[in-house]
């Protein structure tokens, strides 16, 4: 595995996109988290002022961070065939074999149309 840092200087400020997700709670308060940082939140009585107090809690707490992009080289893993397809075709001119998996989606059938007739039934009670 390979593990690759780089870091850059920047002469003018970058953007950072982040999504907000916003909710009230049993109080009705507002609670504005950030979905890309866990435990970056704040509660407030509206949602405008919990944005804002989450936006000076962001910018806060970007001052003192730096942000490193990071690449990781996984590595590869070995291509083997999937053990089941030695299997794949076994039945395919097999008359038996055909006519268990008839009988098979035959009884499927039969109890899929059991349980969307027993839901039909148990809408119709609703």
């Amino acid at each position: 595995m390979v593990l690759n840092f780089s870091t850059v200087t920047r002469t003018q400020p970058a953007t950072l996109n982040l999504h907000i997700l916003l909710e009230r709670n049993d109080e009705g308060k507002a609670i504005a988290s950030v979905l890309e940082l866990p435990n970056c939140y704040v509660e407030a009585p509206t949602q405008a002022q919990a944005i804002e107090d989450l936006q000076k809690l962001l910018l806060a707490r970007l001052e003192k961070i730096q942000i490193i992009p990071l690449e990781i080289q996984l590595p590869q893993a070995e291509q083997t065939e999937n053990p089941w397809m030695k299997f794949a075709g076994v039945f395919k001119d097999d008359p038996d074999f055909a006519e268990i998996a008839e009988s098979l989606r035959a009884e499927r059938n039969t109890m899929n149309d059991d349980r969307e007739s027993d839901q039909f039934e148990t809408d119709l009670e609703n």
